[in-house]
């Protein structure tokens, strides 16, 4: 927030006082040269804090996010020893049932 004041302040600044420099000194072409680009960066940073704002929108802390979490749980045969899915019927390795 506080960047995106800060950029949009300094921009509004520069825009006010290149608008001011022609008004003022509209007979030296020097000073109109310099105070449109003067102009140029002041847009750009009011844009740069417009854009800040808009992508602390898009990180919303409302948003949520779901994990899903599955456990594959395996349990010894009782004949064999060998390691099997709690859902068999029977052993994968010797065939016993479990």
């Amino acid at each position: 927030m506080h960047n995106k004041l800060l950029s949009m302040g300094t921009g509004l600044f520069l825009l006010i006082f290149s608008i001011t420099v022609v008004v003022l000194d509209a007979s030296n072409f020097l000073a109109i040269g310099l105070a449109f680009f003067v102009l140029m960066i002041g847009i750009m940073l009011v844009m740069v804090g417009a854009v800040v704002d808009m992508d602390n929108k898009k990180k919303a802390p409302d948003q949520t996010h779901t994990e899903i979490v599955r456990e594959i749980v395996k349990v010894r045969c009782k004949y064999c020893g060998a390691l099997n899915l709690e859902t068999s019927q029977r052993c994968s390795n010797c065939g016993g049932q479990t």
